[in-house]
């Protein structure tokens, strides 16, 4: 089976330089602190669930009604799907963060979506296979809900500062990222450490890093 790994970001910048990245050619999501978590739903109906390495999660198992709860999305029956999305399950304590599946961008709808269409475009995407969600998850608030279990990131075009720091208290969130609006997948990953120039993260300070 050919695993396709998603793009991760070039790039970390602080937080004090976010408001110079508003108003223009960039997106803002919340940038999770879960695991990268590929899913693709293959032509007859079976879901697989992958970390950005392209194996599949050591800490937890699909189960039978979270795979139900993918395949209730708007899919067309007979294609192959990949969605990215992130994955709050062993890094969080909160029992209310276990097992969600966070979706933000899609990456094949049939055929992989390389070279078009770009990200702005693959988020309207996205947003109809989810349903056009607008009701917030029922804990904090952190993404909007589609199903118990899976929920989709919100985007954002401005007030980057105050998405970054309405839930950074939180150990589920680690910041924002940040993805051109235009721009597009240009190659297949080969690996689970493919970069993109075109996403940046924007993480809050760690021991482990400045930003």
């Amino acid at each position: 089976m050919r695993i396709l790994y998603p793009p991760r970001p070039e790039t970390c910048i602080p937080p004090h330089q976010l408001s110079n990245y508003e108003g223009g050619e960039w997106l803002a999501q919340r940038k999770f602190n879960g695991t990268r978590n590929p899913i693709q739903i293959t032509e007859d109906g079976q879901v697989n669930l992958f970390n950005r390495h392209g194996t599949t999660h050591k800490q937890f198992e699909l189960t039978p009604d979270i795979a139900d709860q993918i395949l209730s999305l708007n899919l067309e029956k007979g294609l192959e799907y990949w969605l990215d999305s992130e994955l709050l399950h062993r890094k969080t304590k909160n029992p209310a963060y276990k097992s969600r599946i966070v979706l933000y961008d899609v990456l094949c709808v049939g055929t992989y979506l390389f070279g078009k269409p770009d990200q702005e475009a693959r988020l309207a995407i996205l947003d109809k296979i989810c349903g056009s969600p607008t009701k917030l998850e029922p804990n904090e608030g952190i993404a909007l809900e589609i199903t118990e279990n899976v929920w989709m990131a919100q985007t954002w075009e401005s007030q980057f500062v105050e998405h970054y720091e309405k839930f950074i208290h939180m150990d589920e969130i680690e910041g924002l990222v940040l993805r051109k609006r235009k721009s597009v997948i240009d190659s297949l990953g080969t690996s689970g450490n493919d970069v993109a120039k075109w996403i940046l993260r924007v993480r809050k300070p760690h021991k482990n890093y400045n930003f």
